[in-house]
């Protein structure tokens, strides 16, 4: 039983210690009622040779993302990954760095977290950066519940334009706090701003908008910071494309107090749904109500530069069930990928893509609109990704796109019933479609 750690004699010794004479003894709590009988559903053994060659039968079954070019986005974004960060992730000693709870052995992966959060908080304009959440959805209810700490309030508004998977999961964390949860509406493609007048009062905790939002429109956060305030209520900025970052003017600047953002466009590439790596950034004065780690700079007995874990008392391996999270990771590796990127890029690199996504997508938006086969929804300033209606079958132009090695764009309609969105497609551009592969989506979608 080669992949079956424990030997019988192993198992043996282990219940002796335990105090229990069989594993039947071990379990015998478990009502018989619960207790699995037979055998499993699973396959009888097969040699390497030919559980290798059933493998790569499965994986020949799968598309992926360099055969066909992805026109989606909604939270899952591909970008080019520079050769030289792929190779650097291949050193062995990153791949099972955990958390660094002993500094003395842990300078490397301190630092490079130390780094990291340095680049965030550039982007960010933030005080304080907590670099690995799970992911851009986990982050955003860790900020909800950041803020009902803060604010000793229970009411929270959240964007109807949120990523809905983002929602779902803020209203599954903070279930448990009964908390009064509304939604704001959209207008014309963003945040409706009279409405928000109407809706937020002293109750409030915090209001959670996504910039760019789901629709890729470009929020006026400004003004959104503005009438939060006025109810001393936070402003949670949700940021599932964080490439935005290189061109829109940083959330610090224009008054959130909280930024949940995915890092999954620094550096990961897609891969069955991951890996995706957030962080939260916020005010110094809400540093100890932050989940998570925070890594800081200080100087040893010598005088040199040195890194360290802070504010260790509101982790949950000391303050437990009173720590501000239960719930969080380090994901440290997905962090290094993200600040190798960020590395080798620098300040002008990241704009210039960022900058290329924003020309590109427009440039698609233009070509798709003057092919008469489309027409806009909404006329609203957005990022990388846009919502046009197809006047043609959404189901034939799916399968022309697919036919043709492009990942079709979203149909909104999953998420947004509205008999408005029926036959609305949600595009994204990103680098990796140049203008040969844009002008050849629209020759195909024109025929």
């Amino acid at each position: 039983m080669r992949y079956i750690p424990s030997t019988e004699e192993q198992k043996k010794e282990m219940l002796k210690e335990i105090g229990v004479s069989s594993f039947e003894e071990l379990i015998e709590a478990i009502p018989a009622g619960f207790r699995f009988k037979g055998r499993l559903n699973v396959p009888e053994a097969i040699s390497e040779a030919e559980l290798e060659e059933k493998i790569y039968q499965i994986a020949k079954k799968n598309s992926d993302f360099f055969l066909m070019k992805p026109l989606i986005g909604a939270g899952a974004y591909r970008h080019h990954v520079p050769e030289a960060g792929k190779f650097l992730l291949q050193r062995e000693e990153f791949w099972t760095c955990y958390t660094p709870y002993q500094p003395e052995l842990s300078q490397g992966t301190l630092q490079s977290i130390f780094e990291f959060q340095t680049y965030i908080a550039r982007l960010t304009k933030m005080d304080v950066v907590i670099p690995s959440i799970y992911d851009g959805a986990s982050a955003t209810a860790e900020a909800a519940l950041m803020s009902f700490r803060l604010t000793h309030r229970n009411k929270i508004i959240i964007s109807a334009l949120l990523h809905p998977h983002y929602k779902e999961t803020v209203k599954t964390y903070i279930a448990p706090h009964e908390p009064e949860i509304v939604e704001l509406p959209h207008k014309d493609g963003l945040v409706d701003i009279d409405g928000l007048k109407k809706l937020v009062d002293d109750d409030v905790a915090s209001v959670i908008v996504q910039n760019p939002n789901f629709f890729g429109g470009i929020e006026k956060l400004a003004e959104i910071c503005e009438l939060v305030h006025s109810k001393n209520a936070l402003l949670i900025n949700a940021i599932a494309e964080s490439m935005s970052l290189g061109v829109l003017k940083a959330p610090g600047e224009v008054g959130a107090d909280i930024v949940a953002g995915e890092a999954q466009s620094f550096g990961m590439d897609l891969n069955y749904g991951g890996p995706y790596n957030a962080y939260l950034a916020t005010r110094k004065q809400f540093l100890r109500q932050l989940p998570g780690r925070i890594i800081g700079e200080t100087r040893d007995l010598d005088g040199k530069r040195v890194f360290v874990m802070t504010m260790r008392a509101r982790e949950q391996d000391i303050r437990r069930e009173k720590a501000t999270s239960n719930i969080c990771t380090n994901h440290f590796l997905n962090a290094t990928a993200a600040n190798i990127y960020l590395s080798l890029m620098g300040t002008e690199g990241l704009y210039k893509v960022s900058l290329l996504n924003t020309k590109a997508a427009h440039y698609l938006e233009n070509l798709l609109l003057k092919s008469g086969k489309f027409e806009k929804v909404f006329d609203y300033p957005f990022y990388n990704e846009f919502l046009l209606k197809s006047k043609d079958s959404v189901p034939t132009l799916n399968k022309k796109l697919l036919e043709n090695n492009f990942i079709p764009p979203l149909e909104v309609s999953k998420f947004y019933k509205e008999e408005r969105f029926k036959d609305v497609l949600l595009f994204a551009v990103t680098e990796v479609l140049c203008r040969e592969d844009l002008n050849r989506v629209v020759e195909i979608l024109a025929e």
